[in-house]
């Protein structure tokens, strides 16, 4: 549970850097745009940093990590996760160093994109779209447009550098010669500061789409070489990313994309792949997804599995739960949109990691005839949120606990019903008619048995003490007689 400990611990000091200030405009688009997609706390952590800079300073003192952990009232390990989704949005650059036994981090601020550059990026706008719908969206993207003029009917007069400007003369230059040399030279151990913020930005690796694999999609009259520039490997990358396109479909959207001579008109591909994807899944924007578990909470990590549980526990650490409700259709069949919102928002909203997200769906789908029903999956996951579960383990186990409990709740509703005067053996047959035959994952059959056992010798008790009244009656009467 507490493995951030492996990266990080309160005594571990760290030093804010930055090469640009952050001004008004900055902080506004943080957070209006960001702050969505990273939530408050991890908007709250960027500003937490930045407030370490003194005025006109762009490098705070050296302190430790406990004083960040007082002065947000967080601990370490929901510091250590916020600052993540800092680092993968492209806020801020980390970077560690060893010094003896101390360890001493650089926190480098990075400044937004531009209004311009986040509006255009092919990940940020999508992602955006999807949090706060289309009316906000568009709110915000109102907030940060201006309307255009046309010029035409003016005349630019604006002066140059020289009409307003001399030069210096020959005996001025050749006075200041040896300064100016020596004063125009940067120190090679020095930045100058840039408030640009178009080098900013977030990273999301090549690795992640197979080229080689489109490259055989692609026609032979086509070259790879000329084709592949990279910004249009990045900007592929970034699409294929957000709306999940294979090699096979990117292939063909390249090459109806593509120009005279063998480049790639990226606005033309960015449409088309919108084009796609709205066909393919309707107008619904695609959502931010997570990848699998992560690695620091997985229990079967380079281990074979020995058991049938283990194996489902091997398989709920390494899919996505995407790819999870995809293997539960039928072949080729799609992820209905209903339930690619609630995937969603077990991940997003709730906070549960994927290999948990797992197993809830799994249950649930099991236990209730193949559907995910929204009010009792956020149920469950709320509960499973208050207390912070982080490993599969602790997921199948509370996922058989509360099998356990629905269990009883049917059988002493199944009893209920079937009270009358019949005699025992109809009442039990009753009983049994009432009580639901639940198609279970394996590792709940050891649930079910418990569950089944104690049934079983509750109504054995039962039987026997009507037996036993009987007799008395009998007896009873017998002695009367």
């Amino acid at each position: 549970m507490a493995l951030h400990w492996m990266h990080l611990l309160p005594v571990d000091r760290y030093v804010v850097r930055t090469t640009s200030f952050i001004n008004e405009a900055d902080r506004k688009i943080i957070t209006l745009l960001y702050q969505p997609l990273i939530g408050a706390i991890a908007h709250s952590l960027y500003f937490a940093l930045q407030s370490e800079l003194e005025r006109d300073q762009y490098t705070s003192i050296e302190t430790t990590h406990k004083t960040l952990m007082t002065m947000m009232g967080l601990p370490l390990d929901k510091i250590y996760e916020e600052r993540k989704k800092l680092e993968g949005i492209g806020l801020l650059n980390v970077y560690k160093q060893k010094q003896d036994e101390d360890i001493i981090y650089l926190y480098e601020l990075q400044k937004p994109f531009s209004p311009h550059e986040f509006f255009k990026d092919d990940v940020l706008s999508v992602y955006l779209y999807n949090r706060v719908g289309k009316y906000r969206y568009l709110q915000l993207r109102d907030r940060f447009t201006i309307n255009k003029i046309n010029k035409d009917n003016f005349k630019e007069i604006t002066l140059s550098f020289s009409d307003v400007f001399t030069s210096l003369h020959h005996s001025e230059i050749s006075a200041q010669q040896g300064e100016l040399s020596t004063s125009l030279v940067i120190d090679s151990q020095s930045d100058i500061v840039n408030n640009d913020s178009s080098e900013s930005s977030y990273t999301i690796l090549e690795e992640a789409f197979d080229f080689s694999l489109l490259i055989t999609y692609l026609s032979n009259m086509i070259n790879p070489k000329t084709l592949f520039t990279e910004k249009v490997k990045e900007t592929i990358v970034r699409l294929a990313f957000v709306y999940r396109i294979d090699p096979y479909e990117m292939s063909k959207i390249i090459q109806d994309s593509l120009l005279h001579d063998d480049t790639v008109d990226l606005d033309v591909m960015r449409e088309k792949v919108k084009n796609w994807y709205k066909f393919t899944y309707e107008s619904e924007p695609p959502g931010l997804g997570f990848r699998t578990h992560p690695e620091k909470y997985r229990t079967m990590s380079g281990k074979e599995p020995k058991t049938e549980e283990e194996e489902m526990i091997l398989l709920y650490e390494t899919e996505s739960p995407l790819t999870l409700l995809e293997s539960k259709s039928a072949a080729g069949a799609k992820v209905p949109l209903g339930d690619a919102k609630i995937v969603e928002t077990l991940l997003l909203d709730y906070k549960l990691l994927p290999g948990v997200a797992n197993v809830l769906i799994d249950f649930i789908l099991e236990i209730n005839d193949m559907k995910l029903t929204k009010s009792y999956v956020e149920k469950i996951a709320g509960q499973w949120a208050r207390k912070n579960v982080k490993t599969v383990k602790e997921a199948m186990a509370l996922a058989k606990g509360e099998y356990k409990k629905r269990e009883q709740w049917d059988q002493g509703t199944a009893e209920a019903a079937a009270t009358t005067e019949r005699p025992v053996k109809q009442r039990q047959n009753n009983t049994n008619r009432y009580v639901r035959k639940d198609r279970l994952p394996k590792w709940l059959i050891e649930a079910k048995k418990e569950v089944t056992s104690k049934q079983e010798d509750d109504d054995i008790t039962k039987v026997k003490q009507e037996l036993e009244e009987k007799f008395k009656l009998l007896k009873l009467q017998r002695q009367e007689g």
